[in-house]
């Protein structure tokens, strides 16, 4: 099925989604699958959830997903709101340490799915494209089961020493 990026969905469907009515992320989260269409799960955090995207055409590419579907951080009360940006940070500078990145670019999205997420896409020098975002589905990169283990566990060791 395609899917036109140059145009939202039908309101009926965002309005459902934001209910958390058919959300896939909740469904992902529900599911508690080590390994998913999107990714592997690198570890539970305070109120979030820490994956390792599919995708690794950013060699470290993850996405910070809430466990409680809210489709902004305003929405969560406030001690969940520290939680998810601790959580955030956390997850940042393990990820920034475990690949040797230069600097980690934090995307807060939700134009598709408005369950909250974040984007935590590591930067390097030399990367195509250094003075606007970089488009993370420019290129598909896969890696063997081993690779990912290897790179989730690498992840996991920086979380551990962090906290």
């Amino acid at each position: 099925m395609s899917v036109d990026l140059t145009r939202w969905m039908p309101r009926e469907r965002w309005d459902a989604l934001v209910r958390g009515e058919g959300c896939p992320v909740c469904v992902e989260l529900q599911a508690n699958e080590d390994v998913n269409a999107r990714g592997y799960n690198i570890a539970d955090l305070q109120v979030s959830r820490l994956q390792l995207q599919l995708n690794q055409y950013v060699k470290g590419y993850c996405l910070l997903v809430a466990n409680e579907h809210v489709r902004e951080p305003y929405e969560l009360n406030r001690a969940d709101q520290q939680s998810f940006f601790q959580d955030l940070l956390l997850a940042g500078q393990a990820i920034e340490q475990a690949v040797g990145a230069l600097k980690m670019n934090f995307y807060i999205l939700g134009n598709s799915i408005p369950h909250l997420h974040c984007h935590l896409v590591p930067r390097y020098y030399g990367d195509p494209a250094p003075y606007r975002t970089i488009n993370w589905e420019e290129q598909r990169i896969v890696l063997t089961d081993t690779e990912y283990r290897e790179r989730v566990e690498l992840i996991r060791e920086h979380l551990s020493e962090l906290r």
